[in-house]
């Protein structure tokens, strides 16, 4: 498989380049209007993406930690990726453990594959592969209780849009088949709006909250690394207690080593 255009070799500037793109992202997001809008009652759909073989990719919001009962939970710019496939299905509001159960399945039908959806996760961690741009984009404003369109209307978005090469997006599909019946095109689109979510929600509690600054890593980043350190166990290169320990220790994440990510990518991340 050619894997060129993932090689990149980490140096301290990295997550330096990276916290800029996450902010960026995050006071994008706060910025979309929420007025009139209140979760389970009426919501928007915002089209972002919209895939070679016409699957869609909006984010809805509010998301429902937009509510609590304790005002200190309430995370007003949560929102849920959406993924609609070609034929007017909806996909499955993924969770984490949904995609690392995916992840053990693709080990079995292609073992080799994994290394390279390894490289994807860590470059869409650091956002190396995300665009600055400002586009309009189309949104269902909807009653949630009947799914009427109450009206539509577009969104202006400045923002550091994620996307692959399409051709290697190409070659990747004759390795990697439909995810839960999506492209992987979609499945990686819907993965990162899931991750700019995380980075949204533990910016606002960081500073919004705790007055405190917002530790980086808490989010996008130790999301997805936690994805390598699945993969990691998968390939066989770490035990299952290893894995497990970084679960605990991370209170739910598990972020991969930063000197173990050169292996489990089987060289197309390199540390310096």
């Amino acid at each position: 498989m050619q894997t060129s255009t993932l090689s990149m070799v980490l140096d301290r500037t990295t997550r330096k380049n990276a916290l800029g793109a996450c902010i960026f992202n995050i006071e994008a997001f706060s910025q979309i209007p929420r007025e009139g809008l209140e979760f389970g009652i009426v919501e928007r759909r915002l089209l972002l993406h919209t895939t070679a073989t016409n699957e869609k990719l909006y984010i809805q919001y509010p998301g429902k930690e937009t509510k609590s009962s304790n005002p200190d939970n309430a995370r007003p710019w949560d929102f849920r990726p959406k993924l609609v496939l070609p034929n007017g299905e909806e996909f499955k509001d993924l969770s984490f453990a949904d995609i690392w159960d995916d992840l053990a399945e693709l080990h079995v039908a292609d073992e080799d594959a994994l290394s390279v959806l390894a490289a994807i996760f860590f470059r869409m961690a650091i956002m190396a592969d995300h665009n600055q741009l400002t586009e309009s984009y189309s949104y269902d404003e909807i009653s949630v209780a009947d799914s009427k369109c109450l009206r539509t209307d577009t969104e202006s978005l400045t923002w550091h849009k994620y996307g692959l090469n399409p051709a290697l997006l190409n070659e990747l599909a004759q390795r990697i088949p439909l995810i839960r019946g999506a492209t992987l095109e979609a499945y990686l689109l819907y993965n990162d709006l899931l991750v700019q979510n995380e980075d949204c929600k533990y910016f606002y509690r960081a500073e919004k909250v705790n007055n405190a600054n917002w530790d980086g890593k808490v989010g996008r980043y130790n999301t997805l690394l936690s994805h390598l350190s699945v993969i990691e166990f998968l390939k066989g290169e770490a035990k299952f207690s290893e894995i497990m320990n970084r679960f605990q220790r991370g209170r739910g994440v598990a972020p991969i080593p930063v000197g173990r990510i050169e292996s489990v990518t089987n060289g197309i991340i390199r540390k310096r």
